[in-house]
C-alpha cells in the first residue's frame, strides 16, 4: 500500500510541474516527464513566456522546452543505469 501511495504522489507531482510549464508557456509533456524537484525548481527560475519581449519569446520557449527534455532524458538514463544493479 506505501508504495502505492508513493507512486500516486510522484504522478500527482508530475502532472502538476505539467500544468504550471503550461501556464508559464512551455511544453506540458517536457515538463510532465521531466516532473519532480529538478523540473519545479527549473520552472522556478524559468521566466513566464508572457512577461518575454515578442522577438525573444520563441527563443525562451525553446530553451525552456530543451532544458525540460534534457531532464526528462537524463532521469530516464539515470533511472534506468541504477535500476541494473544487482
Amino acid at each position: 500500500m506505501n508504495q502505492l501511495l508513493v507512486w500516486l504522489a510522484m504522478i500527482a507531482i508530475a502532472v502538476l510541474c505539467g500544468y504550471w510549464a503550461q501556464k508559464k508557456g512551455y511544453s506540458f509533456w517536457a515538463y510532465l516527464f521531466a516532473g519532480g524537484l529538478l523540473g519545479a525548481i527549473t520552472l522556478l527560475f524559468l521566466p513566464d513566456v508572457k512577461d518575454v519581449a515578442e522577438d525573444k519569446k520563441v527563443s525562451v520557449i525553446n530553451k525552456g522546452n530543451t532544458i525540460g527534455i534534457v531532464i526528462a532524458v537524463a532521469s530516464f538514463v539515470w533511472g534506468f543505469a541504477t535500476g541494473l544493479n544487482p
